[in-house]
């Protein structure tokens, strides 16, 4: 397995596995990503800011990460232990169905732990879905710190995404 960053050329690939992990989700009765969020345009993106990370077997592409600096809004209302560091957040964590319960949530988040400290990073960031099993009941995210629900803004706004818990590592 190696991990490199996504090349534009994969981006079928890309749109495969995507497409696999939505059907996946919506048959776990999960609607994290039902809607058009996240779509062709976001993974472009990705590819073109050097932001999307990929496993691949062989010359199959099986597992992708896009990672960035750029925080939800939600962030700002949680009790993170790392309030003056210097943040790094995943986006988009998604792992082929079919080669899922192979460890390759935990390899891919080795490789951001250890990615982020190289890069500089003090702590690295992520918001689940409360309901998506996979990522509660994996073990996927070990010993790392729940920061809490993020249900509200700030502001007491309702964030588009009102069912995840945040957490910090």
């Amino acid at each position: 397995m190696n991990v490199q960053l996504v090349q534009l050329d994969n981006l079928p690939s890309v749109l495969k596995i995507f497409k696999k992990v939505k059907k996946d989700l919506k048959n776990q009765n999960n609607d994290q990503w039902k809607w058009i969020y996240p779509n062709r345009s976001n993974y472009k993106a990705d590819i073109k800011n050097g932001t999307m990370h990929g496993i691949t077997d062989g010359n199959e592409l099986i597992a992708v990460v896009s990672l960035d600096e750029m925080q939800s809004q939600q962030y700002q209302t949680l009790n993170w232990n790392d309030q003056k560091g210097k943040p790094y957040c995943i986006h988009r964590l998604a792992v082929n169905p079919s080669h899922q319960g192979k460890g390759l949530g935990k390899f891919l988040l080795q490789y951001i732990e250890n990615f982020a400290i190289e890069k500089g990073y003090t702590s690295v960031r992520i918001d689940v879905y409360k309901i998506n099993e996979t990522a509660h009941t994996s073990g996927l995210f070990g010993p790392r710190s729940a920061r809490g629900n993020s249900r509200k803004l700030s502001s007491g706004e309702q964030p588009s995404n009102p069912n995840c818990v945040a957490v910090g590592f």
